[in-house]
């Protein structure tokens, strides 16, 4: 088996207080910022890429929180 890249799920959400866009990655508790929902998921994956160099990095859109999600 092969891997071809690791995906990530997180959540995506507004911020009301500083009106920006947060992908919130709930397996690396890693944060992305940004003026928009894209925006704030690409500077998540870049962060993500930093930590992981091996294989390629997605990250997989979240929009309701999953409670399952949190015991992996």
């Amino acid at each position: 088996m092969t891997i071809t890249e690791i995906q990530y799920p997180a959540l995506i959400y507004k911020n009301n207080k500083n009106n920006v866009f947060v992908a919130n990655c709930i397996v690396k508790k890693l944060i992305g910022f940004g003026h928009s929902e894209q925006d704030a998921i690409l500077n998540l994956e870049k962060i993500l890429e930093r930590e992981n160099t091996d294989f390629p990095v997605k990250v997989k859109p979240v929009y309701k929180f999953l409670p399952n999600l949190v015991n992996i």
